[in-house]
Parts: structure tokens; sequence; C-alpha cells
């Protein structure tokens, strides 16, 4: 159930990363920015999200809305109250084009220490098919289909812990990790042909998993949080690896 406000974090951290990292390939309406200033950070980050989210090949953005996914995969352990396989297979996100940030810390004058994003948006809708089996709560469910996972007004924090190395002159920014958390103000869900397609059946699960969601979303968030936060990491190294961190930001 979190596979949404995620990935889109992926392009959450990664737009805000293409905005500042090719400096000379800006587009003219991005102006770089100084490293701290975080009012400008956010300026860019937001004009991306507002006035690029089609894509923008000039300074290597890829389409954001609606915006494509890997399969998200979750297995819970069978002991858990939310003890389920999940599979969300050729996932697209819509709302991308909604976010904003909020704040941005760290990105100074030296990668090393602690860099933060927070971002908010109205919306993410995740849309997939799905494979589905286990038990949420006292529940047995079990289905295959088409699947809508809405995070309502989410409120997304992006973590990153960095070092740097030196080469020939240029200092670049090595991750450590990176992590993701997401508050969203409520979870709305949707499994279609659930029990082969059984419709009393699969309209009383469908509101007992809305009705449940606070419950559900804090037994699966941990997971899919390190599940996304990979997936994030694996796009930021390689920008940071590719751009010197003293080209990303005027010193």
């Amino acid at each position: 159930m979190r596979g949404y406000d995620f990935n889109f974090v992926l392009q959450g951290i990664c737009v805000f990363i293409l905005v500042a990292s090719i400096a000379a390939k800006l587009p003219s309406d991005i102006k770089p920015c100084a490293a701290g200033d975080g009012k400008c950070i956010i300026e860019n980050i937001n004009k991306v999200f507002a006035e690029k989210n089609q894509g923008d090949e000039s300074f290597g953005l890829t389409k954001l809305e609606p915006f494509k996914m890997d399969d998200i995969i979750i297995k819970q352990d069978p002991a858990n109250p939310v003890a389920i396989y999940l599979g969300l297979l050729r996932p697209v996100v819509y709302g991308v084009k909604n976010v904003r940030a909020l704040k941005v810390k760290g990105f100074g004058k030296t990668p090393e220490g602690r860099h933060e994003i927070l971002l908010e948006t109205p919306y993410l809708s995740l849309l997939s098919d799905y494979k589905i089996d286990g038990k949420v709560l006292i529940l047995p469910v079990k289905g295959e289909g088409k699947s809508n996972i809405t995070l309502v007004q989410p409120l997304i924090k992006i973590s990153i812990d960095a070092t740097s190395r030196n080469e020939n002159g240029n200092t670049f920014m090595v991750i450590k990790s990176l992590r993701v958390e997401c508050k969203p103000k409520r979870l709305a869900m949707q499994f279609d042909n659930l029990f082969n397609g059984d419709k009393v059946l699969g309209e009383n699960v469908n509101s007992f998993l809305n009705d449940n969601w606070k419950e559900i979303y804090g037994e699966v968030k941990i997971p899919f949080y390190e599940a996304i936060g990979k997936q994030m990491k694996v796009g930021a190294e390689k920008v940071f690896s590719a751009t010197p961190y003293n080209e990303i930001f005027v010193i």
C-alpha cells in the first residue's frame, strides 16, 4: 500500500537532484541554486513538478505524470496481523504533477552529513494489476485483477546520509543510506475481482480494508519504505556518481 507514495519518492528526489545536477544544461527557466539555499531549491523542485511533469530531455528528466514503476512485491510473515503476499504488477502512479516541496535541509558546501527533503501532495494513486493471498487482521483475502491504492494528502520525508570522495579535483557525493517515510491522512483501496469475482465477498473485503486502513498501513509501511528507499538510492547514486557535487551547486 505504499508503493505509490514512494517511487514517486524516487522521482521526488531525482527531480530535486536533476534540477540542480546538470547545471550546464538546465532549461533557461530554471536557475542553479547556491549550496544550502533552501528557498531556491524548493522553488526549482516545485517548478519541475508543476511545469515539466511531462519530462524534459534537455536535462534528463523522464516523464513524471503518469509515472511508471517497477513491480512491487510485499511478503509479510504469517505471524503478523497483516500476513499477505501482495504483488502490484506494472504499476502506474498518478498525481505526481501536484507534488510540492515544503522544506529541504542540508545540501550545503560539502556533501557530508544528513540531507532531507519534505514533500506533500493532495493524492498519489497507484493503479496496477495485482495478486493477493493471505490474511488481513482477521479476514482471509485472495484474488487477482485490477487495483487502485490511493494515498490521500501524504506527507513524504526523504532522508539521505552521505559522505564524499575526491576525484580529479572534483568532489562527489557518496550516499551511505537513503530512507523514506510517508504519513497519509487516509489510505483508499479498491481491489477488483476478489475471490474470483464474488461481488458480495469482494465488496465486504474492500470495505473492511478501507475501514481498517490505519492498522493495515501500520503493519506494511516498514517493508514498503525499505523497498522504495532501495530503488530511490539506486536512482540517486546514478546522478551523484556522474556529476561532481561542486557542479551541482554553486559553492
